[in-house]
This record gives structure tokens, sequence and C-alpha cells, in this order.
């Protein structure tokens, strides 16, 4: 798996939109199904890379992870439902496929570790987890896969957090930490995602010259990054003078 983490993969302010699976044990490339969520409307997109592992156990790791995939995003039917079929399954209500699906992820999340299929999984429950209200157990999730900190994975995880600690009020612990990391150079995020993340978080906590400044600095350090647009916007919003 690719560890190269694009800005634009990063930038997204919508319900997640995707983890793409290609596994070479199957059918190629798995329709984009898997949304993580990061908060109500902020994540990053996460690009799964093309499989070519060749041990037994991540074999079957991939083959459960097309297996869960293809479950979560199978169509509810009125009649005829086929939920054992390999390659096209089908069931009688949601409850029944999501129920299906869980047991799946829980089952990778088990048997795989912190990366790869595994932090696909992790994920996956997380994002449930939070929508269920549940944010200790999603926090608990994203936090194993944030742990190793590096790969698409782990910066998809550390952005939720980062949106989980100003949703709970922990803007002022998040801010400490983002500064570090910006001036450490260290973590799964680039330095202008870290530079959003940061102003964002003063936005807040209420600090409106000091997100201005954020978005400047982004801006003036990193002008063709994704995110200088939004930059240009917040800063225009809050009155601050463009550059």
């Amino acid at each position: 798996m690719a560890h190269d983490l694009t800005r634009e993969d990063l930038k997204r302010n919508e319900l997640g939109e995707a983890l793409e699976a290609s596994v070479h044990y199957a059918e190629g490339h798995l329709r984009t199904i898997l949304g993580i969520v990061g908060g109500l409307a902020a994540v990053a997109v996460v690009v799964w890379g093309v499989w070519a592992w060749r041990s037994s156990r991540v074999e079957a790791a991939n083959e459960l992870l097309g297996e869960a995939l293809r479950v979560d995003g199978a169509e509810v039917v009125a009649t005829g439902a086929k939920p054992e079929d390999p390659v096209a399954p089908t069931f009688a209500s949601e409850a029944a496929r999501d129920a299906r699906a869980r047991e799946l992820f829980e089952r990778l999340a088990t048997s795989s570790g912190s990366a790869g299929a595994g932090a696909a999984a992790r994920l996956w429950l997380a994002e449930r987890a939070y929508a269920s209200g549940d944010r200790a157990e999603a926090r608990r999730r994203w936090l194993e896969v944030a742990a190793p900190g590096e790969g698409q994975m782990a910066a998809a995880a550390r952005l939720a957090l980062a949106r989980l600690d100003r949703e709970e009020g922990k803007g002022e612990a998040l801010a400490a930490t983002l500064r570090q990391e910006l001036d450490a150079g260290t973590g799964p995020l680039p330095a202008d995602v870290l530079l959003a993340e940061l102003a964002r978080t003063f936005e807040a906590l209420g600090k409106p010259g000091d997100a201005a400044a954020t978005w400047k600095r982004l801006v003036d350090q990193h002008p063709e990054s994704a995110y200088a647009d939004l930059a240009r916007q917040q800063m225009a919003a809050a009155g601050a003078p463009d550059v």
C-alpha cells in the first residue's frame, strides 16, 4: 500500500466518500462504499492501493475485506434475498445487512493488525460507533488506526480524532498538539493540513485572530495547497486582508 498522502485526498467537507479496495484475489476494484466519519461535516478520503502481497494471512484478510465491503453495499430486496451470494449478496432488511456487515468487520478487526485491511475494518467500526452516538468507542477505534502514525489510514483517523476533540471541548490540548506536529514535522498529516486543522481549532475556541493568522500562514507557505481557496474564503469572512 502506498503511504504517500496527497493533500487533495484529505480535503473533504462532507460525510466521507471512499475506501476503494483493489484486491488481486477477486473482482479487481471493489466499488467505493466505505465512508469514514470524522465529525458531522468533514473527513478525509482514503484511497486503498492495489494489493500485491502474497502471504496467506494477507490474502485471507483481503478476502474477508472484500466480503465485508460487498455486504455493506448490498441491496435490500422485498423478496428472494440471497445473503450468502458470494458475488452480489442481497438482504431482506437493512438491519439484517448491517448486522452481517458488522460481524464481518468485527472479525476482520480482531484477526488483523492495525494497518491494511484491519485498519479499514476499524475505520468502518469507528464510523458506525460515531453515528450511533458512542463516541468513546469511535475514539478507541480511531486511535487504534492513528497510533502507527503513517499512511493514509492513519491520516484519516487522525483527522477524525481532531474533529472529535473539537466537538468534545478539547480544543486547547488539540491546538498544542497540532503546533507540536507542525514544529516537529511528524505525523501522517502534511503541513498545510495541520495548519487547516489548527485554524479550525482556533475558530472553535473563539479565537478569530489566531484563526485568521493561521489561515494566512497556510496561504503564504502553501499557495498551491488544496486548502488555499478555503483559507482565503475564511480570511475574507473574518475581514482579514487577502494575500
